[in-house]
């Protein structure tokens, strides 16, 4: 299987060190195009502009830390009415079926329909253990 294009999904509670640096790491394993993904709400004008603000700063934090790793990036910021497990689903798979995506890769922090995702998909979908890692670094700390 190539890879050629790999897809990362960003939320609001995404913590993104240990996440940019394993998904970079992947991008130049594979010498792939990475796509950052992030999805927000519709909202009126004053509430839409934070989320929009949050979101932009994440995904282009992302993008600092590919163009430090010479890698290739696009940032894809989505706007849905209804913001739950069904339509997050929906949109991810839309823009991994539009956007060509060979590879997946989710935080485990978010609720997704991951049976339909792999269905539809049927590309690897890896989910990174950012649950987990952060009690790590918390237990380390102390």
């Amino acid at each position: 299987m190539t890879i050629k294009n790999i897809l990362i999904y960003l939320s609001s509670r995404t913590e993104l060190p240990l996440l940019s640096k394993f998904t970079l790491e992947l991008t130049n394993f594979y010498n792939a195009r990475l796509f950052a993904l992030t999805i927000i709400p519709q909202a009126k004008t004053h509430l839409k502009t934070r989320a929009e603000e949050h979101a932009w700063r994440k995904l282009y934090e992302l993008e600092e830390d590919a163009f430090e790793a010479d890698r290739k990036i696009s940032l894809l910021l989505e706007e849905l009415d209804k913001v739950n497990q069904k339509t997050l689903t929906s949109k991810i798979i839309e823009i991994a079926l539009s956007y060509k995506i060979d590879l997946l890769v989710l935080p485990d922090n978010i609720k997704l329909q991951i049976p339909r995702l792999l269905k539809e998909l049927g590309i690897p979908v890896l989910i990174f253990p950012i649950s987990k890692t952060l009690k790590k670094e918390n237990l380390n700390k102390n």
